[in-house]
């Protein structure tokens, strides 16, 4: 392997995990994790007895009988999300985040054994200081690493070596290749692509046209070895969100005014410690009886984290609104900007 090696770092089970950590006695039998009535993460043990993310918790008890269900500990996810990312950017040269607790990370080694030696020290300090297991892979790139990772699950470091990797870009099915929807999977399927070998029988303007020029292009690369390498980090966050509910096994009794509360406080907590301001908010309100999400929107005309000026704004934008019994909210601070940019006569 001579290619600079890309890791892939991946909190499993991230929200079940985050739940245990104050339960460790329920760490051996099945746990999930729910969010408006449908599981949102399972542990281990849930996932051994079927129970999948996504699924209605009730259709979740039927398939384990014994299942626990916990809701989501929001506030805590969110902390620990940030800690964890805090975490990935002092432990690598560049991060580019995949979702709330996935990234590609670039640590600065040159070698393989480098590399090996850093994810093992990230998994480390992430059990020690967070308290819950991250798996890593690494590859000569994200893909390789991603799929490095997903071998690793749970709780484990994995390397996917030259020699392997060569027979992955023959043999991999089709459909463990990170970002291809599910639709694009059904048009290759039906002109026989099924693993990453059969793109070579294939026409390139019949593989255009059924995928598309970009994904084509993805394929090719894939196939020559010349597939993406290189973490992007993301420089700015342009937007931090926060969700509350009132539906399923979370305390029902919540008016929207409580919702909108207890979510600014979380996300000006979150701003003020990764040093930006918002100068915006969103509010999704969810019915409780399903239909189209009601969204509401203010910005300001300057960027603020102050915590008294959003909590005024949400409250001003739910008194202007018919609002009906709620299932949940999300809330959304937008137009993120570093507090060292913002001039202090706006506040």
């Amino acid at each position: 392997m001579t290619a600079r090696p890309v890791l892939h770092a991946d909190a499993d089970a991230f929200f079940a995990s985050v739940a245990l950590r104050s339960r460790p006695e329920l760490a051996a039998v099945p746990v999930a994790v729910v969010a408006h009535v449908y599981i949102a993460s399972a542990n281990y043990p849930a996932r051994a007895r079927g129970v999948r993310s996504g699924s209605l918790a009730q259709d979740a008890l039927r398939q384990c009988p014994e299942l626990i269900l916990i809701d989501v500990p929001r506030a805590e996810v969110e902390d620990v999300g940030d800690a964890l990312f805090d975490i990935f950017h002092t432990s690598a040269t560049a991060v580019e985040p995949g979702s709330i607790e996935e990234a590609f990370l670039d640590v600065g080694a040159t070698d393989w054994a480098g590399a090996i030696d850093a994810g093992h020290a990230l998994r480390r300090r992430v059990a020690r200081e967070l308290g819950i297991p991250i798996s890593v892979g690494v590859g000569s790139t994200k893909l390789m690493a991603k799929l490095a990772s997903r071998r690793a699950k749970p709780d484990g470091l994995s390397v996917i070596d030259s020699g392997e990797e060569a027979g992955l870009r023959t043999t991999l099915p089709i459909t463990d290749v990170w970002g291809i929807g599910a639709t694009t999977l059904q048009r290759l399927h039906r002109i026989g692509v099924l693993r990453l070998g059969d793109v070579d029988g294939i026409p390139r303007n019949e593989l255009q046209h059924v995928c598309g020029t970009a994904m084509a292009r993805r394929l090719w690369r894939i196939r020559e070895g010349t597939d993406d390498a290189v973490v992007r980090p993301v420089e700015q966050r342009s937007s931090l969100t926060a969700e509350g509910s009132t539906a399923g096994y979370a305390r029902p009794d919540k008016t929207p005014t409580e919702l909108a509360e207890a979510c600014v406080e979380r996300l000006c907590k979150r701003a003020e410690r990764a040093g930006l301001a918002g100068t915006g908010i969103t509010l999704t309100l969810r019915p409780e009886t399903g239909g189209k999400a009601i969204v509401l929107k203010r910005t300001l005309v300057g960027a603020t984290t102050g915590r008294a000026t959003w909590l005024a704004v949400a409250a001003d934008l739910l008194a202007g609104e018919s609002v009906p019994r709620l299932a949940g909210m999300r809330v959304t601070l937008t137009g993120l900007l570093p507090l060292d940019r913002v001039q202090h006569t706006l506040f």
